[in-house]
């Protein structure tokens, strides 16, 4: 008999949701680690509950947005759901949860989740980096669910990760158990497309990660800066697919706890999307890059589904006079280059296609007409002589891709006629 002394000691947990979507052994699992479960909500008079675990057989929108709509005044909220559909977690996610699943659940991995939630909330101060990734895993989750390719949105948690944690180097290195080799997906600094393979043998600190399912820490014992490099393995569906190399700074050489662990949810979500682009058996590189007419009829039945709008952007921009315009492949390498340094001034989810001689097509998710033009002005600071067109959605005269082109066209006319800001927006 526990006394109650004992019992307020313990952390407490609330089990809400549905019992018949609860995995085996839930409630044995709990107590066995020391949780102190109740199913009823506490009295006013009575502690409050330390973390909520609710259980759900589907990811239903509606129920959703219902049980999560005091997510951020409450205790850190955990969603289980008895579904083996991938998308309900980052649904939940998007939603305010502090942290979700789905079937099949290993009992001792969420134990360890809803202890760290507990962790992170009792903190007596939160770090803001702790914050920031927070944000990033939910900006990243939102992300996700525009058409992006698998490598965008690993690079996306690299370069989010390393600001937000203030690291001096941030990569993932693709890799499974028994692998000789490993992918790199890092910020590409070096202007390469793509890292050569790592060849493991030369990095036996990533092996014994990827074997052992423990994070390693590895001081450098050369420079003498106190900084130490953290290798960690993220695994999906208990499987190894990679690891995360992060490396802090002489003011932040060491990461919390609370960090290490929102930085392995951001790998696992990147590590799913690259798992979905390749298969799950090592099979088929992910896919190429989406062309223009495939990604305006991915992002019209998106917008149709979800009740979004988008907008797609004809922007004219004056490049330099070939020097031999019968050169075609300088001409390719010069409209390449544009489009590099168009996107990099885009947001990740955004997407810029070559559409004629110095015209680009930019395609703007939840974006509406004055947002697009804002992004035509922000691309003006860094090319000259730009003109624009620009068509949002949801239109009347819009049913089709073929509509949106030519609103699209006329508005470039349009703007290319003006003496201000030629920029020219579908009516």
């Amino acid at each position: 008999m526990t006394g109650a002394g004992e019992s307020l000691a313990r952390p407490r947990l609330l089990l809400t949701g549905d019992a018949a979507a609860r995995p085996a052994g839930l409630e044995r699992a709990l107590t066995r680690v020391g949780f102190h479960v109740g199913e009823v909500p506490p009295a006013p008079d009575e502690p409050p509950a330390d973390v909520i675990l609710t259980t759900l057989p589907t990811a239903d929108p509606e129920r959703l947005s219902h049980i999560l709509a005091a997510a951020a005044a409450e205790p850190p909220h955990v969603i289980v759901f008895a579904t083996e559909d991938r998308d309900a977690p980052a649904a939940a996610l998007a939603l305010g949860a502090a942290d979700a699943l789905a079937s099949p659940i290993h009992l001792p991995d969420l134990c360890a989740r809803l202890a760290a939630r507990i962790r992170e909330r009792q903190a007596p101060f939160r770090t803001p980096y702790e914050t920031q990734v927070r944000d990033s895993l939910r900006d990243l989750v939102a992300e996700a669910r525009s058409p992006l390719q698998p490598d965008e949105i690993a690079l996306a948690l690299v370069r989010r990760l390393g600001r937000a944690l203030e690291l001096a180097h941030c990569s993932f290195v693709l890799t499974r158990p028994g692998d000789d080799q490993g992918r790199i997906i890092d910020h590409p600094g070096d202007g390469r497309a793509q890292r050569p393979p790592l060849e493991l043998a030369y990095y036996p600190e990533i092996a014994e990660a990827v074997r052992s399912r423990r994070a390693l820490v590895l001081m450098d014992t050369q420079t003498g800066d106190g900084a130490a490099t953290v290798v960690l393995p993220v695994v999906v569906d208990d499987e190894v697919s990679g690891v995360l190399l992060l490396r802090g700074q002489d003011t932040v050489p060491v990461l919390s706890p609370a960090q290490l662990g929102l930085a392995a949810s951001l790998a696992e979500a990147a590590a799913r999307a690259l798992e979905s682009g390749r298969g799950r058996n090592g099979g088929p590189a992910p896919p190429a890059a989406p062309t223009l007419d495939r990604r305006l009829q991915e992002e019209l039945e998106r917008a149709r589904r979800y009740s979004l709008g988008f907008s797609l952007v004809l922007l004219d921009v004056d490049a330099p006079p070939a020097t031999d315009p019968a050169d075609l492949d300088a001409r390719d390498r010069r409209r390449h280059d544009l489009t590099n340094r168009i996107r990099r001034e885009l947001r990740l989810p955004d997407f810029v296609s070559g559409y004629g001689d110095g015209e680009f097509a930019i395609v703007l998710p939840e974006t509406d007409a004055d947002g697009a033009r804002r992004s035509v002005l922000r691309l003006r600071e860094h090319f000259t002589g730009v003109s624009a067109g620009i068509a949002a959605y949801p239109h009347p005269a819009v049913t089709a891709p073929d509509d949106l082109f030519a609103l699209v066209e006329a508005a470039l006319r349009r703007g290319r006629a003006q003496t201000g800001e030629r920029i020219g927006v579908a009516d």
